[in-house]
Formats: C-alpha cells, structure tokens, sequence
C-alpha cells in the first residue's frame, strides 16, 4: 500500500480496521467452533447460546468496520469499480446476517424460555419463510462480495497475494458451509480457513498502514 502523502490519521483508521478484521477472524472461527449442532429451546436459552452469538456479533462488527478500511487501503492502490461492488456486497451481506445474529441474541432465547414452541417450529429463526429467502441471499452476497474483493485486493497489491489467498479459500468453504448442504464439519472448518483469512489478511493491514 502506498503511504505517501498519506493522512496520519487515515493511516491510523485503517491500522485499526486491520485489527478489526483479526478480532473478527477470532471470533466468527470461536463461535462456530463452539456453536451447537441443534437450535432446541433448551438449547438457544442457554449461556452457551448466548456466548457464542454475542461473539458472532463481535465478529460481524469487526468485519464492517475493516471492510471500509480495506476499501481506503484499496481506492489508495488505485483500486477500480469491481472492488468497490465487491466490498459493498460483503458489506450488505454482513449487514443481513447482523440482523439474524440481533435476534438470535435478543429475541430468541426469550422465545425459547417462554414459548418454546415457537421454537420448535422455527428453530433458530432460519426456517421461517421470511428469513428462509433472505438469508441464503445474503449469502450470495457474502461468497460474492468477499471473493470479488478479495481478489481484487490481490490484484491490486493492497495486501500480500497470499494472506488475499487465504481469504478467498476460507470465503469459499465458509460460504459452502453456511449453504447447509454439507455436513457440520465442513462449516466447522470453513468457519477457521476464513478467521485465519480474517486475522492474516488484518495483520497484512495493519502492517502496511504503519
């Protein structure tokens, strides 16, 4: 990344979103590491429940916040209109699934304690018609986005060619993974190729913008 005549403190924003996206990497490979296999209202009334969406959460903010300094850094390598759509996919995508992660935080488990039955119905929220059109399109836009952008970032040099590597390799079995086609263990270590994407491509960052 090209530093010169660099605004210090644009500097130091895009420093911070690099270890954004490494508090991210940790947390989204924690929390399906630890995520479990079934949403019984036993289950999505628990602590474990709790910890493990929070840390989600953690996660998706961490992602938003470092795709818009990935975006400076990438507008600074004389970046070009697909990685633009392509961080604003990934954006979108993190947005949609944000909304899920609200409920599942804040509305769900007081539905499974209360009424379980709705619960039992629609699980984690997934199965419900409205959610079951929404999410596998922000999903869509999450494998989209990140590829795209994470190519491009590798084009262009912004980071190095391998932690973007990195990242496009974790997007596509994380992405294959929340498809819900293949068995848990596949997200599982979806979920951890794309932290390590997160955290190495972060470090890259913060690195360049020092």
């Amino acid at each position: 990344m090209n530093n010169s005549f660099a605004n210090p403190l644009v500097n130091k924003l895009i420093g911070l979103g690099g270890l954004a996206n490494v508090v991210g990497g940790v947390f989204v490979a924690a929390a399906y590491l630890l995520h479990p296999p079934e949403a019984l209202p036993q289950i999505v009334s628990s602590g474990l429940w709790l910890v493990v969406h929070v840390g989600f959460m953690i996660s998706l903010l961490g992602g938003i916040f470092a795709l818009f300094a990935f975006l400076a850094a990438y507008l600074r390598c004389n970046g070009g209109i697909p990685g633009v759509i392509g961080c604003a996919m990934a954006v979108v995508s993190l947005v949609f699934i944000f909304g899920l992660d609200y409920s599942e935080v804040f509305i769900f488990p007081t539905l499974a304690a209360e009424f379980p039955e709705v619960v039992l119905k629609y699980g984690d929220g997934t199965m419900m018609p409205s959610v079951a059109f929404a999410f596998p399109l922000s999903g869509i836009f999450f494998l989209v986005g990140y590829l795209l952008f994470a190519h491009e970032l590798r084009k262009r040099k912004c980071i190095s060619k391998y932690s973007a590597t990195m990242l496009m390799v974790g997007t596509l079995v994380f992405g294959l993974g929340l498809s819900g086609i293949f068995p848990m263990m596949v997200l599982r270590v979806g979920s951890v190729l794309f932290g390590m994407g997160l955290i190495w491509s972060g470090l890259n960052l913060y690195s360049a913008s020092r």
